[in-house]
Parts: C-alpha cells; structure tokens; sequence
C-alpha cells in the first residue's frame, strides 16, 4: 500500500496493522494542526487507527463537543479530532464532521473497519471485496496493486463515460471496484459490508424572511463564514478567480477576511487564467477588474494545453479514464501557486448550481396555495421576459404541480423512454448497454423524490457525474501537492440554498438574484452586472481527440460501439463551431478508447533504457 502512494507528493508517510487489519498513508500537511499528528493516527490502548485526506471545517466545534465528553486531544489535528469522533458516537460521527475529507479506520475492539467519505465526495475511497479481504484506498493504482487478480474495465461504466448518461453511483471504471457514495459510510466486519447514508439533502423551506434585504444578509454572513473556514492553512491560500460572479466575489470576500483579522491563513494571492485574447475563454478584462477594485495583484498563468498523449498518460498513471481538457487546463496555474508556496486554493466551484435558481418556484408557490407570491412572480417575470414568456412557464410548471401524482410519475417514465430513443448517443451503443443504461437510470430515479421541487434538489446534490468530476480534479492536485477548497459546496452554503425560496435565486432572466443583492458593494459593478460566461472548449484538443477517436475506436471500442451510428459524429470537423456542441461527447469516447487501450496494450518503461515501450498483451 505505501509504495502504491510513493510517488504522489506527501509530508509523512507510515503504516499500521495489528491482528487482520493494515493501514498505509501518504500525507500532505495543508494546515499547522495537521503537522502536530503524525498518520496513521493510533489510539493510546493500540487497538484503534485512523487514516485521514482532506480538511474539517468545523474542528473547533467538535472538539469542544469531545471535551464535553471528557476527551483529552494530545493535538489538534483533523485526524485525531476524526478518530476520537468516531470513539464516541461510532458511525453518526460522520454526520458530525463537516468539512471534505476521506477517513478509514480500523478498530479492534469491535473487529471491523469503518470508512466514510464527505457530503459532496470531493475525496475519494474506492474499495473491493475479494474472498477472506476488502481493500479500500483513495486510488486505483493501489487497488491495482494489491487486487489478487489483473482488473478488468467496467463495460457499464465505458458506457456512461460515452453517453454522459450517468446514474451509476457506485460504479468504477473496473469491475469489481466500486466507489463508496458521498454521504455515506462503509463498516466491514470480515463477513459482511454494510453502507449507510449519513446526509440527505434537506427539501423542505425553513428559512423564510419577509424582504429580500433580510435573505441578503443572512447569505453575507454564512459565505463570509464558509470562506472563513475554508481559508484555514499555514500557507498564503491562493484564490481561483475568473472574474465570474463566484469566485470574484470569493476574492472579495477573502480580502475582507484578510483585511479585519479574520482569516485563518496568513495571507491570500488571486490567480487567473490567461486565456488566449478574443478566444471564447478570455475573462482577464473581468478578473482585473475585481484585482484593481481591491488594490491586489493578480497572477495570470496561461492554460494548460498539453496534446493528447498527455491526457493518455496520465490517465495510465492513475489506472483512470483521462481528465477532460476543461480540468486540466487548471493545472499551470495550479503548479504556479505551488512555486509560490501556496498549497491550499479556494475556488468558485458550486455557485453555478447552488446560486444559479430556477423558474420551479412556481411549483413552490401552487404547492404552498400561495396566491399572492405566484402573482408577484408572475407580474416582475412578465416585465423582464414578456408576458407570453412568463406566462407560459408559470402555467407549466403551475399546471404540472397542480396533476396528480400517479399522472406525472407515467409522464415522466415515458419522457425519459421517449428521450432516450432519440438520444444520438444512446445508438452509439450495442443493444445490451443501452438496455444496461436504461436500467441504470430508471434505478436511479426510483431512489429520487417524487416531487418535482424536492427531485431536482436532490439531483443536484447526488448526481454521479459531480462524484466523477470531484475525483478527476482531486487526483490532478494530489499529484502536484496541492488542495482545492470549495466553500461554495460546503454543507452551510448548500443547506441554505436548499432550504430557501427559489424565488430569492432567479428573477426573471436575473439568474443568481440572491447573490448579486447580497455583494453589493462589495464587488465592482461591473461584475454585478455581468451576464456571460467563458466557454472553455478547446478545438485544438477536441480535433485530437477525434482523430483519436478514428484511429482507435474500432480496436479498443469492438463490443461496445454501434460504429455505423458513429460514423456522422466521426465526420464533424472539430476545428469549425460544430465542433463544439460535441465536445463533451468526443472527450467521452476518446477517454473511453484510451482506457481500453491501456488495459489492453501495457505501457511500461524499460529498466536498461528508461524509454517507454508498449507491451501487447496476449
């Protein structure tokens, strides 16, 4: 296990294993507390040890509820703080430690092991089941290297990986390997697994104020907060900005932390992509701007934009599908804050889909018999998007709430049927996987609410596809030592946003109402009043990518692709605006070939030469 984690950049590395149990790990101290315990982290009878990545946002308060108790903390370490937790209220301590964070441990008092991953997955545990052992680990590469058998890919997951249709939640790109869920936790007695969900997505509005100005400034106080807790590091933390509405005001906002002693880091940098000037990514004009209003330099790195063959390799390196090209690109500006000796950043992550709205507070109103707010609604939308426009929304989602519900669940059964017959990307597959698929997804929506309100909510909070994202991403920083932080995606922000009023969120075309009234003054007006937004396709990559894609895909995709439906997408000229409405779709099956073609084709180096050889496998 250790040496599976040598080579990613750590601080301490150590192992533990008494009886049947082991525990290896490879840390990188983000924090000053961190560095006061070393891992794995060891009860004082031996019997109980922990295993920690990530960070707590909320280590005081638990402590203190732990010296309630009567708990005595030789350090204040996350790990500590995590495995007394788990001492005193087991398996519920998960839902007691908010932060993002991954923690295994073994106990042998009770003769099992315990894992648990964050609310949002931002880290990874992967774990599986052969006869008489479980091995979990945060990567595939020791998976790989201590699974008793070579893993083989998982043709379900290549074809989510393909579709973009992703319901599968526990699902790895290797059979057998599976993920353990966000939100929940995984105990192991020798005989059985056991997995518990920890946190659900609260649907129900319980924070209500009678003007706007009051939500305003609840949501100022609890980012200020959520930015407060998410700047904990004994390093300047680097901050992420694009000049968006999110991570500008992150900037702000970190500024003020910063300015009134309130930050828990000695200090903060602003770091912005230089995209390339009149490309559909180019935002400098906007991050420079929030940098003069703050009278702080701002660091602009070029994007990463490596050809192809480094996505392939490095996805070989991590036994994974490659990173899409909109992450890696994160990753020169990422380096730069390492060099200048950051190794925490807070990013904007999260704003779009907690800030974002929607127009399903009209189902809210009906749903509420909440006449008057449905008119108000309705009147401010029909001045800002014309009255057919408004009322022809507020009518449909009115009307829909308004159906029973045996109605709507055969509607929306046959929907989704209806939209996967004409999905292009659904007949790229053979028969079996689209069935597979379709199953997939109709197990998926079984576990969501019913209510359409409620549905949507949870969506947000368990797609499968944020789990992928959050992973790719986490793994790129590992390997440069380095930590993003989200306060955006922080359990606080999301409950708020869950538990307030859509209507506070989107008004009329005026989306992130909420968070524009409540930065005022804070952010400069023109950021305020910015509508757009960068698009990171990148035609150079896409074009490699599909000429992957015509090269490979017959070889490395024969089982699983309908290649005569694929033959119009293979003819798209990625270099041209077509290009990019199949941007994600060209990355999917390129990432799917390159895949198959390294458990297919091993790539190894050759200890006489150090050159790097492909070794068929027969």
């Amino acid at each position: 296990m250790a040496s599976s984690l040598a080579k990613i950049p750590h601080d301490q590395s150590a192992t533990w294993n008494a009886g049947p149990m082991g525990l290896a790990a490879g840390v990188l101290h983000t924090n000053a507390e961190s560095r006061e315990c070393a891992q794995p982290d060891v009860s004082d009878d031996g019997r109980v040890a922990a295993v920690f990545d990530g960070h707590l946002l909320n280590p005081v308060e638990v402590a203190l509820d732990l010296a309630a108790r009567g708990v005595r903390l030789r350090s204040r370490s996350d790990v500590e703080i995590a495995r007394h937790a788990y001492e005193i209220w087991g398996e519920e301590c998960a839902n007691r430690l908010q932060g993002e964070y991954a923690l295994i441990i073994a106990d042998l008092r009770k003769g099992h092991v315990f894992a648990a991953r964050d609310h949002m997955g931002f880290l990874p545990l992967y774990y599986l089941q052969e006869p008489g052992r479980l091995i979990i680990a945060s990567e595939f590469r020791t998976i790989a290297a201590l699974s008793g058998q070579p893993l083989e890919p998982d043709r379900n997951y290549i074809a989510q990986v393909i579709t973009k249709r992703w319901h599968m939640r526990e699902t790895t790109p290797w059979v057998g390997v599976k993920r353990l869920v966000r939100a929940h936790t995984l105990t192991h007695d020798g005989q059985r697994t056991r997995l518990q969900r920890y946190w659900t997505p609260p649907t129900d509005i319980t924070i209500r104020y009678n003007s706007s100005e009051e939500y305003a400034e609840h949501y100022r106080e609890m980012l200020f907060d959520c930015v407060r807790r998410s700047s904990r590091t004994d390093t300047p933390v680097g901050v992420a900005v694009s000049g968006g509405l999110d991570s500008s005001a992150l900037f702000c906002v970190a500024d003020s932390l910063e300015r009134t002693g309130q930050l828990l880091a000695p200090g903060i940098a602003g770091y912005s992509l230089a995209a390339e000037e009149g490309g559909n990514a180019f935002e400098l004009p906007y991050a420079r701007a929030v940098a003069a209003h703050l009278g702080r330099e701002l660091t602009e790195v070029p994007l990463f934009d490596p050809e192809n063959d480094w996505y392939t390799r490095d996805a070989n390196w991590h036994r994974d599908i490659p990173i899409p090209s909109n992450g890696a690109m994160m990753l020169e500006m990422e380096r730069r804050a390492v060099a200048d000796g950051s190794r925490v950043m807070i990013t904007g992550t999260g704003g779009d889909e907690w800030l974002q709205g929607n127009s399903l507070y009209y189902r809210e109103f009906v749903a509420e018999f909440d006449v008057a707010g449905f008119w108000r609604a309705l009147r401010r939308d029909g001045a800002a998007v014309g009255w057919p426009a408004a009322l022809k929304q507020a009518l449909r989602h009115g009307g829909a709430e308004l159906m029973p519900e045996p109605i709507r669940r055969t509607l929306r059964k046959r929907l989704r049927e209806r939209r996967r017959r004409g999905d292009p990307t659904m007949q790229w597959l053979v028969p079996e996987l689209r069935d597979a698929l379709a199953q997939a997804e109709e197990a998926y929506e079984s576990g969501l609410p019913e209510n359409a309100v409620h549905w949507s909510k949870h969506n947000l909070a368990t797609s499968p596809f944020n789990d992928l994202s959050h992973s790719l991403m986490r793994r790129q920083r590992a390997a440069i030592g380095f930590e993003a932080r989200h306060p955006m995606l922080s359990r606080a922000f999301i409950e708020f946003s869950l538990q307030t009023p859509g209507e506070i969120k989107r008004q009329g075309n005026v989306a992130k109402a909420l968070h524009r009234q409540a930065m005022a003054g804070l952010l400069p007006q023109v950021i305020l009043d910015r509508s757009t937004k960068a698009n990171f396709t990148n035609t150079k990559i896409d074009s490699q990518f599909a000429d992957y894609v015509r090269a490979n895909a017959r070889e490395q995709l024969s089982g699983i692709c309908d290649f005569s439906a694929l033959e119009a997408l293979l003819k798209v000229d990625f270099t041209a605006p077509e290009g990019d409405y199949w941007a994600w779709e060209i990355w999917g099956l390129y990432a799917s070939a390159a895949f198959l073609y390294q458990y297919n084709c091993l790539t190894e180096i050759n200890p006489a030469t150090g050159v790097q050889q492909d070794r068929i496998q027969q």
